[in-house]
Parts: structure tokens; C-alpha cells; sequence
């Protein structure tokens, strides 16, 4: 209160005194001349009284067996009561279902033990120029396969014979004249070298244009992979230069910091780094974990904030998968503290644990193929693939084959008849041509060229020739859209919905 405001109140307070007011009206007028003061403090007095009237009258109304609850603890309830929703199911506040975010979360109904596997040759990434266009017709096949639960892809060379020309042009502005002469250096150089020994000595720089399997394998490796892992297995190289443009495939074992599950994926830490590791999430003291010594024991880094122990010795920079021994996350999750990591109980399991003992689609795998034959020669399954689907546009419908719309009538085919789809299958292959199809393919392959197979009985290395878009538009279908196409149709026999 400042010396004008006090002199004003005493004033006031000595009118009252000489007119003979009485002590009432003496405290009317000093209030008067605090609430002139500081308005404030007297709304803030006045709502905590009704605040506090609220409460007793709710008390009264319950017969006093009920309390009312205090705003912390509301928002408390309210905010339980939200996670409980179904996230399917989340609607805003005038009943309109919320778009805001997304709500086809997979969730898994029972282990299986079937896959579904694509192959597919790199070649495909030579038919566009720039970087840009590369990189974005690999992330589309990695967006495929997330969003279809391919389990593995396979990479194939559908011309082992021949090497790619050198193509600088579109990167340096050099002439057709320039990299004409440049070829016929690098022919003369090469005499005497397997296609992969020279492959393996192309410039990193130069692996889109002259290595085009390779650098769809390593797009479709990285995107994969979940985030907090790659800073460990992807060292930086050209072909990941502008990643971060690529697109998230956002898949059930790519976890946010507070998403709980059974299994997590995870890299092995080099000993003298797991102090750094744990230093960075917390503040040295209690939090902090420090290694042990002692045989048969490895950390890993699965994106808690502590690396987990398991009782395996497994070298530094290792992707492995985690089993913890509870489904349901700590009590205190998602803030976990050294101690509370620790006493977690996890062990490494096989990729495919997730999939074959809970169902959860955990991403797929991918593998190099020197050849079309070596697809099947090289396959990781014990018994192959028990059927295989090739694609062309002299394939037979592939409506035709599937279970729920058979039929055994002729189709305008290299086959008298179609082959049907098996009401079950253990492995399923689906194989895609490039630019000239698959026909060529098989034709270049050394394996089964011997075999005497020609472009016209191109279809015997499948157990299935199928068209996917029959009376197309357009006189093309390029790799990238047929991937999409192909998986679309046979998803419901994949699901078992037909």
C-alpha cells in the first residue's frame, strides 16, 4: 500500500471517528478500504468459500458416506478412464469419432507359423534417374510389405550375366560420349571378374545407378529396422543421405519409449559404453547402472531408459530380439529406474518368436539372391516354399485361382487349366518381374537355362502364372504398383477370410 493510499484510509477512518460512528462501521470502512486496494484477493477468498460450501453441501447430499472428489483427483479418474477407451472407439466430446490419430493399431490374435515371402528384382530401381526417384520406389515396396505383413523379401539379380553400364549422367551432368568411353575402361579393367567381385567394388556413391540390387537391399534393410536401433547398425553411406524423407513404416516392433510389450528389439552394448548409455538418461546417483563382471552376461539396448541384462554373452552391435518374462508392464512404467530394468527377467529369443507364439506381425526380413533359381535354392525355410506364384500379363486371372471363385473351365492361358491355390499353406511365395518381366528373367538365369526352359515355358518354374490386372488401361504395370496389386488381391486368402 502506498503513503497516498494509507493517508486516504486513515482520512476516511477519522470522518467516522468525529461524526461518532461505532466500531462496526469503523471495520465497514477499513474493509471498504482494503477491497479498494486489492479486488484480488477478495474474488480468490470468496471462490474458495464456495468451493468449500460445494464440498459440504456434495457431503450432505450423500449422507456423509461419500466424499467429493478434489479436482486433482478428478483429472486423475478422467484421465484412467481414457486409457481404458478403445482406441478404436475414440470419439470427441459431442460423440464424433476422433480422425485426429491413428486407430488401425495391430493386434495380434494367436501365433502362427506361416509367412509370406515376395521377391522381386532390383533392376526395377534402374528404370528411374535421379536419387530421389529411387530411394521413393524403395520405400514404397518397404510401405507394402509393412502394410501387408510381408515376412520376408528377397532381392534378386534377373540378369546374373550382365553388368550395368556406368550411368553418371544424371549425377554429375557428364555426356552419353563420356560415359560410353568410361564403360569401356571399366569392361577392360574387369576381364576376369565375377559379376560380384566387380558389384562389390562399385563406389558407394555410384551403388543406385551401378548396384541397383544393392541399394535396394540396404533402403529396404534400413527402413525396417526400429529407430532407436539404427544408430548402432547403420553407419553413415550416400545411399541413406536424405532418410530422413524416407517414410515410417511404423510397425508393432517399432515402440515408442512408453509403448509396453512382451518382446522388444534390441543391439548389444559394448561394456565400456553402458555407463554412458545410463548416463544420459538420468542423473548420476541411484539411477545410474553400472556393469558387472563375470562371464555368460551382455546389455542390450531395447529403448528403456536402462539397458537390460541378459544372461548370454553376445558381441557388441548385434541386433537381437527380448522376451521379458511378464506381459503386463512394472508398476512403475513407463518411468523405470535402473533397479526397475533390472528386475525385468529378459532372454533373447529367435525374429520369429513374436509371430509364431503370440501372432504379432514383427517385420520382415531381407535376403540377396545372385539369380531367379537361387530364390528357391537359398530359401531359409527347411522344406522351401510349398507354392509359388509368378506375375504376367500372360498369367491367368488371378480371381480365377483363389479358393472362393475356382473354377475348372479353360482360361486363355499357357496352361490348359489353373492351378488352385491350396486352402492352406505353410510358406507362400509371390515373385514379381522387372521392366520386362519375369520372362527374360528366367531366360538369363544359367540354372535354368539348362533346364531348356525358354520365355514361353517361362510358367513352369511356378506352381502359379497369374495376371493380376486383367484388361489393364494403361500397357504397363510397373514393379512397384504390381506389389501393391498383388498383395491387395490375395489378401483375404492370406487371412483366411474367403
Amino acid at each position: 500500500m502506498s503513503e497516498k493510499e494509507k493517508a486516504k484510509k486513515r482520512q476516511r477512518t477519522s470522518v467516522v471517528l468525529h461524526q461518532g460512528g461505532d466500531d462496526e462501521e469503523l471495520c465497514a470502512v477499513e474493509k471498504q478500504g482494503e477491497e479498494s486496494v486489492n479486488p484480488f484477493k477478495k474474488r480468490k477468498s470468496e471462490g474458495k468459500e464456495k468451493k468449500k460450501e460445494k464440498r459440504r453441501e456434495v457431503e450432505r447430499n450423500g449422507d456423509g458416506n461419500c466424499k467429493s472428489e478434489t479436482p486433482v483427483n478428478s483429472f486423475k479418474k478422467r484421465k484412467s478412464e481414457g486409457k481404458r477407451k478403445d482406441s478404436r472407439d475414440v470419439r470427441s466430446g459431442d460423440g464424433e469419432i476422433d480422425t485426429s490419430r491413428p486407430s488401425a493399431v495391430f493386434k495380434p490374435k494367436k501365433g502362427r507359423d506361416w509367412t509370406l515371402s515376395i521377391a522381386l528384382p532390383g533392376s526395377f530401381i534402374a528404370n528411374v534417374r535421379t536419387f530421389d526417384q529411387k530411394a521413393s520406389l524403395a520405400s514404397r515396396i518397404a510401405r507394402a510389405a509393412a502394410v501387408f505383413c510381408v515376412d520376408e523379401i528377397i532381392v534378386f539379380d534377373d540378369d546374373p550375366s550382365n553388368i550395368p553400364p556406368s550411368n553418371n549422367a544424371y549425377k554429375g551432368g557428364s555426356t552419353d560420349y563420356w560415359n560410353e568411353l568410361i564403360h569401356k575402361e571399366e569392361t577392360k579393367k574387369n576381364v576376369g571378374k565375377t559379376k560380384a567381385e566387380i558389384l562389390a567394388e562399385v563406389n558407394p556413391e555410384d551403388e543406385p545407378w551401378q548396384n541397383p540390387d544393392q541399394f535396394l537391399f540396404h533402403i529396404l534393410s534400413f527402413l525396417e529396422c526400429p529407430g532407436h536401433l539404427r544408430k548402432y547398425l547403420f553407419p553413415y553411406h550416400p545411399n541413406l543421405k536424405n532418410s530422413g524423407a524416407f517414410p515410417t513404416l511404423d510397425m508393432p516392433h517399432h515402440m515408442k519409449r512408453d509403448e509396453w510389450c512382451q518382446y522388444r528389439e534390441g543391439v548389444t552394448l559394448d561394456p565400456k559404453d553402458i555407463e554412458d548409455y545410463s548416463s544420459q538418461s538420468f542423473k548420476k546417483g541411484k539411477n545410474r547402472i553400472l556393469p558387472k563382471e563375470g562371464p555368460e552376461r551382455s546389455y542390450v539396448d531395447c529403448g528403456l531408459p536402462h539397458p537390460v541384462q541378459i544372461p548370454v554373452d553376445i558381441p557388441p552391435n548385434v541386433r537381437v530380439t527380448l522376451k521379458f518374462e511378464q506381459t503386463d508392464p512394472p508398476h512403475s512404467w513407463p518411468k523405470l529406474s535402473a533397479h526397475d530394468v533390472e528386475s525385468l527377467g529378459a532372454e533373447p529369443v529367435t525374429p520369429s518368436a513374436p509371430r509364431e507364439e503370440e501372432g504379432y506381425y514383427w517385420g520382415y526380413g531381407v535376403r540377396r539372391a545372385d539369380s531367379l533359381s537361387a530364390v528357391y535354392t537359398e530359401s531359409p525355410f527347411e522344406d522351401g516354399y510349398d507354392f509359388t506364384l509368378g506375375t504376367s500379363e500372360r498369367g491367368v486371372p488371378l480371381s480365377s485361382i483363389l479358393p472362393s471363385t475356382c473354377s475348372e473351365s479353360p482360361s486363355s492361358s499357357t496352361r490348359s487349366s489353373p492351378t488352385k491355390l491350396p486352402k492352406s499353406f505353410q510358406h507362400l511365395l509371390l515373385v514379381f518381374g522387372g521392366v520386362t518381366g519375369l520372362e527374360p528373367a528366367v531366360v538369363a538365369d544359367p540354372e535354368l537355362k539348362k533346364k531348356g526352359l525358354t520365355k514361353e515355358t517361362a510358367s513352369e518354374v511356378f506352381d502359379a502364372w497369374v495376371n493380376l490386372v486383367p484388361g489393364q488401361g494403361s500397357r504397363t504395370i510397373r514393379t512397384e504398383e504390381a506389389v501393391w496389386i498383388g498383395l491387395m488381391g490375395l489378401r483375404g486368402y492370406v487371412d483366411g477370410t474367403l
